[in-house]
């Protein structure tokens, strides 16, 4: 065994890249209340308030909830608004960027079904897996799926509607058995209930069979799903005009166990603002490290195209100073510490490559850079298409990664 100290430093550069966003993304999750942004601070339960991110040009009341997709396909999110009592929704157009939202009136965009004289809840979804959101409303018994035909223009999917023989039903989605469709769980609001309901379809046809196990107790007043520590499972955070309470899925990613976590409630929880999770700043589901190992300065990640339909092309400039290496101990060790790997939302590993030196990606060298290409084709490691939606790719090197979002859509 060598015992030649190696020495090894890489140069790192990020370079952003606009996408298309759909669906909820996980592990740095930040937190609307009604219109009021909360953001996260990188550990569970402890929000900072950002003013300057508010949906201001809605008037402040209580009961009202915000629901967010990319409606105009520019690679940040805008806005639907619900306040629990008026026969539309209403729509921001995010006229910032994905890091630094702005939000401007939209009429054009806003949704009055003529099948709905009041609508309580509104919450897009991209429920078919087609990289587009879907959304789904209520005010009376049945939650109704809409599909987006262009530019705001919504129609009716009755096969999808679950029928729940009560008024006022607020609801949130997340994928809790991990068999790669969306659950759903209901606040029945009249009654004080929870119900959460499996998808035993797919993700096509879904069909919603009550779940009575996965409900938490004590029941929240209001809910949105999403993974809030960071462990790649989906946690409860509450708000509401009663009991705000949040729970940590302390069970695991099939078989969710709800344990109460009150402390992860915003501090203006109980004040009847509806939460609603999501990532609103783009800052992703993990931070880029450094350690002692790695100096920070210069390389290049980027994706293109990126949304794409069947392959998308991932450039890798990386270079290396390899000091007083024997060249087999230097070829072992960055087979080890460098790799590319795709993975999903919720964690899950799609797609990997290993990218040691040498390996059959790098395709080039500029002075001390080595060039590498990796084309991939939305297959997984075992050669199966995977689903539309949104993936992470995730560039490591010892302890250090980078990590980039993209969006294959059908």
């Amino acid at each position: 065994m060598l015992k030649t100290k190696r020495k090894n430093y890489y140069k790192v550069w990020v370079f952003a890249i606009i996408i298309t966003i759909s669906g909820t993304l996980y592990a740095d999750l930040d937190v609307f209340m009604g219109c009021k942004c909360w953001i996260n601070t990188g550990t569970a339960g402890v929000w900072q308030r950002e003013v300057a991110w508010d949906i201001v040009h809605y008037p402040d009341s209580t009961y009202i909830h915000a629901s967010f997709c990319d409606l105009d396909n520019d690679g940040d999110y805008d806005a639907y608004v619900t306040d629990g009592a008026s026969d539309f929704i209403t729509a921001f157009e995010n006229i910032g960027c994905d890091t630094v939202p702005i939000w401007q009136r939209k009429s054009e965009w806003d949704f009055n079904p003529p099948d709905m004289d009041e609508i309580f809840w509104a919450k897009f979804v991209d429920i078919d897996g087609d990289g587009k959101c879907e959304l789904s409303a209520t005010k009376h018994d049945t939650i109704k799926f809409y599909k987006d035909t262009a530019n705001c223009a919504w129609k009716r999917v009755p096969a999808w509607d679950i029928y729940i023989n009560e008024d006022n039903l607020g609801h949130s989605y997340a994928d809790l058995d991990n068999d790669g469709d969306y659950d759903l769980m209901v606040r029945l609001w009249n009654s004080c209930q929870v119900k959460a309901f499996e998808n035993i379809g797919s993700s096509t046809n879904p069909v919603w069979q009550e779940k009575p196990v996965w409900v938490p107790l004590p029941e929240p007043d209001e809910l949105s799903l999403g993974d809030l520590d960071g462990d790649k499972d989906v946690d409860i955070i509450g708000g509401g005009s009663g009991w705000a309470t949040s729970h940590e899925n302390t069970g695991t990613i099939t078989n969710p166990v709800w344990t109460q976590r009150s402390g992860w409630c915003t501090p203006d929880a109980h004040q009847c603002f509806y939460p609603e999770l999501i990532d609103i700043d783009a800052d992703g589901p993990s931070g880029v490290e450094e350690n002692s190992k790695i100096e920070t300065q210069k390389s290049q990640l980027e994706i293109y195209p990126n949304p794409f339909t069947k392959s998308t092309t991932i450039d890798i400039w990386l270079e290396t100073k390899d000091l007083g290496l024997k060249a087999e101990s230097s070829v072992s060790g960055l087979q080890s510490l460098v790799s590319l790997t795709i993975f999903d939302l919720s964690g899950r590993l799609v797609r990997s490559w290993d990218l040691g030196i040498p390996d059959p990606f790098r395709v080039g060298t500029s002075g001390n850079c080595d060039f590498h290409k990796v084309v991939w084709d939305g297959t997984d490691n075992n050669g199966k298409r995977a689903k539309a939606g949104i993936y992470f790719c995730k560039l490591q090197m010892d302890n250090y990664t980078v990590t980039k979002k993209l969006c294959l859509i059908k």
